[in-house]
C-alpha cells in the first residue's frame, strides 16, 4: 500500500467533504450535548487543562467544549481546509483558550505536553496510523487522558447488511464513499494502547452501527514507578 497517496486521498476527501460539517457560533452556544459522543468527552474533561483535539475536522466539538470550559485550554489540529471554518467560530465565539492549528498529525510537533488528548474517529483513517499513535502518545503527560474513537470491524459488517437511514448527507458521505478506513475490536484497540489503563468506553456495538461501530475509549496513560537507589 503505498500510504503516502492513500493519506493525499483522505486530505482531498475532507476538503471536499469537510466533516462534520459547517455550523455556526450560535449554534455551538446554543448546543445541548444532545449528541452521545459529545456528552462522553465532555463529561471525560472536566478535570483537563490542556486539551488535544488531534484531527479536529471543522472543529465543531472543540469549539463547544471551549465554550462550554473557559478555564481550560484548547487546541485543535487537522490537515484539511475544515480547520479555516473551525476557526472563522472560534473568532466569532471569542474564545482565547482555543486555537487551530492546520498541520498533519502523521508529523505534528509542538513543544507543549496535554493532559488530555482527543483523537475522535481519526487514527481509522490513517494509513500509518501506529506512527502517528505514537507521536500522539509522546505529548500525553503522564497520568494523562487518552480519549479515542475507532470503528469496529463488527459495526462495519452491520453497517452494509442493514440498511440505513442517515440523519445527514454529510454522515451518509462520510461512512459510505471515504477512501481509507480500518476498524478495530476492543481486544486489538487494548493492545494498541500498551501501558494505559482502559477506564471505559461508549457505545456498544449494535447501538450504533449507522457510524460503522465507532466506539470511544477512555484510556489513563499509567504513571512509571521511579526505583529508588539505597
Amino acid at each position: 500500500m503505498n500510504t503516502n497517496s492513500s493519506g493525499q486521498r483522505v486530505k482531498d476527501f475532507y476538503n471536499k467533504n469537510p466533516f462534520p460539517g459547517p455550523y455556526t457560533a450560535s449554534q455551538v452556544r446554543d448546543y445541548g450535548g444532545q449528541n452521545r459522543y459529545v456528552s462522553f468527552i465532555s463529561r471525560n474533561i472536566m478535570n483537563s487543562s490542556d486539551v488535544l483535539d488531534a484531527g479536529c475536522g471543522t472543529g465543531f466539538i472543540t469549539n463547544y467544549l471551549a465554550h462550554t470550559y473557559p478555564t481550560k485550554h484548547f487546541t485543535g489540529v487537522d490537515f484539511s481546509d475544515s480547520i479555516d471554518h473551525a476557526d472563522s467560530v472560534r473568532e466569532k465565539l471569542n474564545r482565547p483558550n482555543l486555537r487551530f492549528i492546520k498541520q498533519d498529525l502523521t508529523n505534528f510537533e509542538t513543544q507543549e505536553k496535554y493532559d488530555t488528548i482527543i483523537c475522535q474517529g481519526v487514527l481509522h483513517h490513517i494509513p500509518d496510523y501506529r506512527q502517528t499513535l505514537a507521536r500522539l502518545k509522546n505529548l500525553l503527560i503522564e497520568g494523562g487522558t487518552f480519549i479515542g474513537g475507532l470503528y469496529h470491524p463488527w459495526g462495519k459488517i452491520l453497517q452494509k447488511l442493514i440498511p440505513i437511514d442517515y440523519n445527514t448527507s454529510t454522515l451518509e458521505i462520510d461512512q459510505e464513499n471515504h477512501p481509507f478506513e480500518l476498524s478495530f475490536s476492543r481486544k486489538e484497540v487494548i493492545k494498541m494502547f500498551a501501558g494505559y489503563m482502559l477506564i471505559e468506553s461508549t457505545p456498544g456495538i449494535l447501538f450504533n452501527w449507522r457510524n460503522g461501530g465507532l466506539t470511544t475509549y477512555i484510556f489513563k496513560k499509567k504513571k512509571e514507578e521511579k526505583c529508588l537507589s539505597g
